[in-house]
């Protein structure tokens, strides 16, 4: 729809120019009036055939708002007869555009639940907007308080749906599984600690020089897999660059017991590797027990 109106506006624009200046290229401020040598036939056919093309380039995209909304061609020329009706008035121009965006920013609060009091939104509005002055600090100061309220109702939102998602069935198996798998290998084999994270590990060769750190650069080798043995990622003998910050919490922790040329055992708990979310595009559920197989190769 977009590159449909784009055109439209680049052509309304084309002959706003070519009609605003009398057809002479430029107007001194007040110099010259509409060009009155255009025939009223003329006028109307070009009204026709604007009305025509641009009815199409809608109907081209209404399917598409039909998808997003139960959208009535009889709503859309409502709209629009309301925003000719604005007829001359720049501020009732200005005005609809505001509105507009501020019910699209209503639409997404919306969906956090946020369903806003119009009434008194506008009621606000108007206190705000008509005062004789600005001061950019309180606008400043507002804002932030509103992105605060915006960020907290999110966060609360992400917290109940990680929450629900951490008590699915899929969820509550694949801790348990893992736990189990953790438990049986730490009973089998006695080199493999845990930490208070619930990690466990088992360090094959701690390297030389300088522990791993936030700030480093690592070029690691290793094979990332599922406590089925199902490979997730495996890198080339070259290993691939890294950064702790783009790994799993558990991932990150056990790295920084290595140095280079490093050489561990990872069993990463759900909760420290990819959370309730998991990867489902890797095939990995939520709460999925992760094991790294890793050497470190290079510390920068």
């Amino acid at each position: 729809m977009k590159k449909l109106f784009t055109a439209a506006c680049v052509a309304s624009l084309a002959l706003a120019s070519m009609t605003s200046c009398c057809g002479k290229g430029s107007c001194a401020d007040g110099a010259c009036e509409a060009d009155t040598t255009v025939s009223k036939a003329t006028v109307d056919s070009i009204s026709i055939a604007q009305g025509a093309y641009i009815g199409q380039a809608v109907l081209s995209n209404y399917p598409m708002m039909q998808r997003e909304a139960t959208v009535s061609k009889e709503d859309i020329i409502k709209g629009i007869q309301l925003v000719f009706g604005a007829g001359e008035s720049r501020g009732t121009q200005i005005g609809i555009q505001f509105g507009l965006q501020m019910l699209n920013e209503m639409k997404q609060l919306e969906e956090l639940g946020i369903n806003v009091d119009r009434s008194l939104m506008l009621n606000n509005f108007k206190k705000a907007f008509l005062q004789d002055s600005i001061d950019q600090d309180e606008a400043q100061r507002a804002y932030a308080f509103y992105q605060g309220l915006v960020n907290r109702v999110q966060q609360e939102k992400q917290a109940r749906e990680e929450a629900r998602k951490a008590s699915s069935p899929e969820a509550l198996k694949n801790a348990a599984d893992g736990e189990a798998f953790i438990s049986a290998a730490m009973a089998a084999d006695p080199e493999i600690k845990k930490t208070d994270s619930g990690l466990a590990y088992k360090i094959e060769t701690v390297g030389k020089g300088d522990k791993v750190a936030d700030s480093n650069r690592l070029k690691i080798k290793y094979v990332e897999k599922k406590i089925d043995g199902s490979e997730i990622v495996k890198t080339a003998d070259t290993g691939r660059t890294a950064y702790l910050s783009n790994v799993t919490p558990g991932f990150a922790e056990g790295l920084k017991m290595l140095q280079t040329g490093g050489k561990a055992v990872f069993y990463v708990p759900g909760s420290i590797a990819y959370g309730v979310n998991g990867i489902p595009s890797r095939n990995v559920g939520p709460n999925e027990t992760i094991v790294y197989e890793v050497e470190v190769i290079e510390v920068n």
